[in-house]
């Protein structure tokens, strides 16, 4: 099953005077180091909305409850999430998506699974856009579309590409026509998850991939989208 939270940053509670609440002693020190407010409060939204959702799986998997301080979050290598916890040892993978006030974290309960979440504001994107990062049948599928619907259309595509490269672990590191998103047009006024389709190039990607499978759903202005290994249950 694939855990999932969004939040937005009128529900976090006032950061500065309940830091000590949720976050340990090393993501303070980290905190500490961004100086930016933007970054600052995504990365704190982010934080939070994450420790929260594992909060629960901890709970549904063990019926411990455990506080926000004891769950500490941290970036490999490659910039991968990954939670850590003294009063667990529950292993599982973790993906987070923070921008525009809102958080959006996903997780299963299984180690170093591939696992991406995405989250997207909608917004126009001109025809350049989708020229230079979608692959032919995602510009097919665009052109199906006109106004709003477009424009809802082309950030759930590019939303389903950047959670299958978090899944894969590569980021924007390379070309985003190597991956190929293929949503169902009509379907983007749904509020439930409905799949879609994931075509990879394996020759343009640099390291042998597994198979993933992709979820995505509309949520007023945004759109959420996952992408996992051998998952089919949300």
């Amino acid at each position: 099953m694939i855990y999932w939270l969004m939040q937005t940053q009128a529900e976090m509670p006032e950061t500065e005077r309940y830091l000590a609440e949720y976050l340990g002693e090393a993501e303070r020190e980290k905190l500490a180091l961004l100086r930016v407010d933007k970054r600052r409060r995504d990365w704190l939204l982010g934080r939070w909305t994450a420790k929260r959702l594992l909060q629960r799986v901890i709970w549904e998997a063990s019926k411990v409850t455990v506080s926000l301080d004891l769950i500490t979050i941290d970036n490999n290598a490659d910039g991968v999430p990954f939670f850590q916890s003294s009063v667990s040892n529950l292993q599982c993978s973790i993906s987070i998506s923070h921008g525009h006030g809102r958080a959006f974290a996903a997780a299963v309960v299984k180690p170093d699974w591939p696992l991406g979440a995405d989250l997207e504001l909608v917004a126009p994107r001109p025809a350049g856009f989708v020229r230079d990062y979608f692959t032919e049948a995602e510009a097919e599928l665009v052109q199906r579309v006109n106004g709003a619907g477009r424009d809802r259309l082309v950030t759930a595509v590019w939303s389903a590409k950047e959670a299958v490269l978090k899944a894969l672990c590569l980021g924007l590191s390379v070309d985003t026509r190597a991956v190929s998103c293929l949503l169902e047009v009509g379907e983007g006024g749904t509020a439930g998850w409905r799949p879609f389709a994931i075509h990879l190039d394996k020759a343009r990607l640099p390291q042998p991939v597994p198979d993933l499978a992709g979820w995505w759903r509309a949520d007023g202005d945004f759109v959420l989208t996952l992408a996992a290994k051998n998952y089919e249950e949300i």
